[in-house]
């Protein structure tokens, strides 16, 4: 049972799974603080990609209600009407469903509501959910993962980081929880440290007020997560110039 934890989370588990998990966190206790931290993550991933609506959408969707036919009466379950509506359903609509449902928290929150009614919009539309398929991807298979484990960590300076790992995966994520942003065009970049040997580059994490992340494969037998802060780019030395902070590995 203790592997749907992941799943469980991202509610990826079907009717039987879910009741059968949530009679097992009630005597598991790793498992229900596995869960919380693996929402708290999920939830940050959303609030990362949410946006703004335009100003004129409102204008827009208001005018699209006075245009738009009303639907029919609704029928039974399984009736022809309801089977020929059924299938006039607009292409736009099941690919923007399919492909929302497959960055699920990610782009909820940039394409939740919105109603698609040009070509063009489409199009955009499209292009934007699969870049963030393509970016989210990785880390919806790292938080379902059986093995997933979160930490956070804190930084001196403020704010920290929020780092999930998964040893199958051999993959973890760091993601910035409120690091300042630091002017001059500097960055954090997180490294994987194990044991005495050099400390390997994860990736830049440029902190942003919506949050930054960074996924990398290879975690290999690194017990450690370190945070430097470095000129644009990254490190140009290939080692950290200036550590802020250093956390275990989640295990």
């Amino acid at each position: 049972m203790h592997t749907l934890a992941g799943a469980f989370a991202l509610d990826a588990v079907n009717d039987v799974e879910r009741a059968e998990f949530a009679r097992h966190l009630e005597q598991c206790e790793s498992c229900t603080q596995e869960v919380a931290e693996l929402r708290a993550t999920a939830a940050r991933l959303g609030a990362a990609m949410a946006e703004e609506p335009p100003p004129e959408f409102k204008d827009r969707v208001l005018a699209a209600m006075h245009a738009t036919r009303q639907l029919p009466p609704r029928t039974r379950p399984g009736s022809p009407e309801r089977s020929r509506r059924s299938a006039r359903a607009p292409r736009w609509a099941v690919v923007v469903s399919a492909a929302a449902a497959v960055v699920g928290l990610a782009a909820g929150g940039v394409f939740g509501g919105i109603a698609l009614t040009q070509q063009q919009e489409l199009q955009s539309a499209q292009s934007r959910l699969d870049q963030a398929k393509q970016r989210f991807e990785p880390v919806a298979a790292l938080l379902a993962a059986p093995d997933a484990k979160t930490g956070h960590g804190e930084a001196p300076s403020g704010g920290g980081v929020t780092v999930v790992s998964s040893r199958t995966l051999n993959r973890v994520m760091v993601m910035d929880a409120g690091l300042p942003a630091q002017a001059g065009g500097k960055v954090y970049e997180a490294w994987l440290i194990t044991g005495s040997a050099a400390p390997r580059s994860a990736g830049v994490i440029q902190a942003t007020e919506d949050g930054s992340l960074v996924v990398a494969d290879g975690v290999g037998d690194a017990d450690k997560v370190a945070v430097s802060l470095e000129q644009a780019g990254g490190s140009p030395t290939g080692s950290p110039t200036d550590v802020l902070m250093s956390m275990p590995m989640p295990a």
